[in-house]
């Protein structure tokens, strides 16, 4: 593989592996012995990305400005995006599918060049922008965890003038964060705790000791406030909640500067024309069958449908507007897995203000980067 193939880019591996739509912003610079870019994946201008071995998976991405330092392993799952500014010093650093780590990312924070300073995220997670995961010890985070801004997780703490010998403590534990758990705002986790499957850590709050699954915790030290005990929505409620979802995403599609008209759907169902942005998709909402759709078709291309029972599906290809509402689904907390991640059409107001004009491209920072 010659330098050449990404102009503007010093990329310098010992084997390399590089599917087709691969791109690799100016001034990046990458490092490896082994060299994985799968299809579609993409890394940002002014990136220095060294590990040896980097593993990017299909339509993975990395913002601009990343500066990676990971000893033996990292791996991006995909359709995961680490948004711009990371910064990361570790042993392994392992992401699953679909996940997003938003802006100015740190993962260090410390002596992070040791044996176990490693850190695995899992699947589907939604990680906000300026979180510090220090990794002197694992961390460990599961599936569909939500990480709010300015979380702190710390694996290890002491000081010099508090001396052990002197019968003082010094810590040095991972900490475990289960599948479906939320971390509220400056939430601050400390070495060895685990929190629960489904649990909720109220913003602010310091995590001294582990918490069980389900359970709502706040305060400082951080207690149990409750138990969450959520009822599923029954047949007629998901379809009322769908019903009013897709009304709130047509009405932003509006506010986005596109044309929304609603007209006869097939089989009394409702339907709607939107045009806009150089295209037309006829949208139908079905709330009749035993599985509640939305059905997205744009004039001269595919059908997209979304299914709403469990699990969450998405069937066909989708375009600028489907990813539009995938990503709403997401802000609404209706996950629908996908290869890619959806990034959320930039309203006319705003798209206007960039260099080149109108171009209606995706939404900035978080939509951008989107599960």
């Amino acid at each position: 593989m010659g330098v050449g193939e990404f102009p503007g880019a010093d990329v310098r591996a010992g084997r390399a592996r590089i599917g087709q739509g691969v791109r690799i912003g100016e001034g990046a610079v990458i490092v490896a012995d082994d060299l994985v870019l799968a299809d579609g994946a993409v890394v940002g201008p002014g990136c220095d990305l060294r590990s040896a071995r980097l593993e990017l998976g299909t339509g993975a991405q990395v913002g601009a400005g990343g500066r990676w330092w990971v000893a033996d392993l990292a791996r991006l799952g995909t359709g995961s995006v680490v948004d711009a500014g990371s910064d990361a010093v570790c042993r392994e650093l392992t992401v699953g599918q679909g996940t997003y780590l938003g802006q100015r990312l740190r993962i260090g924070a410390g002596a992070t060049m040791e044996e176990r300073s490693i850190v695995q995220i899992g699947d589907g997670c939604q990680i906000a922008p300026e979180v510090t995961l220090n990794c002197t010890e694992p961390v460990l985070i599961g599936n569909q965890v939500g990480i709010s801004a300015e979380v702190a997780i710390l694996t290890h703490g002491y000081h010099a003038g508090h001396a052990v010998r002197d019968g003082h403590g010094a810590a040095f534990a991972g900490v475990e964060i289960e599948d479906g758990a939320w971390l509220g705002f400056r939430a601050v986790l400390l070495p060895g705790v685990r929190v629960g499957e489904g649990t909720i850590v109220a913003a602010s709050a310091t995590v001294t000791r582990s918490l069980p699954a389900g359970v709502l915790a706040g305060g400082v030290p951080a207690v149990v406030k409750r138990e969450l005990r959520p009822q599923a929505l029954d047949v007629q409620q998901r379809r009322e909640a769908v019903t009013a979802l897709v009304a709130g995403w047509l009405q932003r599609l509006a506010f986005k500067g596109l044309m929304v008209r609603e007209v006869p759907g097939t089989g009394g169902t409702p339907g709607w024309e939107v045009s806009g942005r150089g295209g037309c998709w006829q949208v139908r909402l079905d709330t009749e069958a035993p599985v509640v759709s939305v059905e997205l078709q744009q004039t001269g291309g595919g059908v997209v449908v979304f299914g709403f029972a469990e699990p969450l599906a998405v069937a066909g290809l989708l375009d600028e507007v489907g990813h539009d509402l995938r990503d709403f689904c997401r802000r609404a907390t209706w996950l629908f897995p996908y290869e890619a991640n959806s990034r959320g059409l930039m309203p006319e107001r705003f798209a206007r203000l960039l260099d080149g004009g109108t171009d209606g491209g995706a939404e900035a920072g978080h939509g951008r980067a989107s599960r």
